[in-house]
């Protein structure tokens, strides 16, 4: 035998040797598939953030439901398998930055146990808006950090609460949460076949406020909401909320952990329609939206005729020209800010608080510079520790037109002793309603005592 027919011989020696380790390997590995009822894994992931509706709150929390088609596969059975096989499935999905995993629900599967990544956030992020309750105080601020102590950021500086004293913390306003994705893994041991999994989880960041624009003129009304921080949501229905749920962080902090108490809110009807649910208000959005992360929305809301009445104020500096907006619309009015228009003349803006239907808020507009007030003391008597103190008001209308206006003045824990012209007193307030033609002077006389 030569020695390339040597070579040759070796070579079909060592492919015969793996050869029969394979057919050994595989028939043991066999031998052990066919007498254990095996565990199968399977990742069946969905699409990022989907959304059928979402739900946002005033204070910056917002509550995400969907449906999704899942298919959890089947295996091949082995055909000597003597007892049932186990099968338990992943389903994988992702949340957004900003969910509140403590939240999360899965129907629609046998659910073993959630999973989520370690990108997942704490429930009180730096910068959220919270009150802080303890046993001797309540404080309310920007929320720093915390350890042993909580930081709060306040009346610019940083309060330091121990942690050991906080009876509970109340989130007002909630920040915008940057960061990856959360991954969720759902592991269930439903069978082979098709589910209709709901999800549903509350989440950090998407914010709404609503912007008024009145004109004085016609007292019409218009209401747009702005929507800021949102998520890249598909083919989803919007329902807005004015107000926020009452959302707490209990104590103790032990390992700087907190629990997550909130309701989350539930269906709505359909079409922007307003109804009222439990203590929130909320708009529905008539048709189907789509948002892109990174941009601000916003979409008109509702508009009417409200009752308007102009009213001058002074209580000392400036005169105020002020609107009293009484809500007659068939729904309430959200805290935001209205800017008031004289025909197509913008002319001031102010901030009013939630307004419920046929109530008042009234708004600052501007300044009227043109009606002065001076206050002059003309009196001041002390005698056996008593104040006896006498102030003279000056009131001139400069403007070309007459005037009402409200004066009022604060004579807390103080005997009224004379008013000319008379005062109505509530409590420590004295106010007088003075009527001015153009370029006429008055003036107020009142007298007063300490006990």
């Amino acid at each position: 035998m030569n020695y390339s027919m040597q070579i040759s011989a070796k070579k079909v020696l060592v492919f015969v040797c793996i050869v029969a380790i394979l057919v050994v390997g595989i028939a043991f590995a066999a031998t052990r598939f066919m007498n254990s009822s095996p565990t199968v894994n399977s990742a069946v992931k969905t699409s990022d953030y989907p959304a059928d509706q979402v739900t946002i709150y005033g204070n910056g929390i917002t509550y995400v439901e969907y449906t999704k088609t899942v298919t959890l596969p089947h295996l091949p059975t082995p055909a000597n398998l003597t007892s049932p096989q186990n099968y338990t499935n992943d389903v994988q999905f992702y949340l957004p930055p900003g969910a509140l995993t403590d939240t999360l629900t899965v129907a629609g599967l046998n659910v073993l146990r959630i999973t989520t990544s370690q990108e997942n956030y704490p429930i009180l992020q730096n910068g959220d808006n919270v009150t802080v309750y303890t046993a001797t105080g309540t404080y309310t601020g920007t929320f720093l950090s915390w350890n042993t102590m909580l930081l709060l950021e306040a009346n610019n500086g940083t309060i330091m609460i121990p942690t050991t004293t906080i009876l509970k913390i109340v989130l007002n306003q909630a920040v915008q949460v940057q960061g990856p994705n959360i991954l969720v893994d759902i592991l269930t041991d439903s069978p082979p076949g098709q589910y209709q999994m709901n999800v549903s989880y509350l989440m950090q960041g998407p914010q709404w406020y609503p912007t008024y624009s009145v004109n004085v003129e016609t007292s019409y009304l218009e209401c747009w909401a702005t929507i800021v921080n949102v998520q890249s949501w598909s083919n989803f229905t919007l329902v807005l909320v004015s107000g926020g749920p009452h959302i707490v962080y209990n104590a103790p902090f032990l390992e700087s952990e907190a629990y997550f108490l909130a309701v989350p809110h539930g269906g709505v009807p359909v079409d922007f329609t307003s109804t009222t649910t439990d203590e929130y208000h909320e708009y529905t959005y008539g048709s189907k939206l789509s948002f892109v992360n990174g941009t601000t929305v916003r979409l008109p809301l509702f508009n009417g005729t409200v009752s308007l009445q102009q009213e001058y104020f002074w209580s000392g500096g400036n005169v105020e020209d002020l609107y009293i907006l009484n809500d007659t619309l068939s729904q309430p009015l959200a805290s935001g800010t209205v800017d008031f228009y004289r025909g197509n003349m913008w002319i001031g803006e102010d901030s009013i608080n939630y307004t419920p239907v046929n109530a008042e808020s009234t708004a600052l507009v501007n300044y009227a510079y043109d009606i002065i007030v001076s206050l002059t003391v003309t009196k001041y008597v002390v005698q056996n520790n008593c104040v006896d103190e006498g102030i003279n008001l000056t009131i001139t209308n400069y403007k070309l037109t007459s005037v009402q206006i409200l004066i009022q003045q604060y004579i807390d824990g103080y005997n009224l002793v004379s008013s000319t012209p008379p005062a109505n007193r509530v409590g420590s307030t004295l106010s007088w309603t003075i009527n001015l033609n153009s370029n006429q002077t008055t003036t107020i006389y009142y007298e007063w005592e300490t006990n």
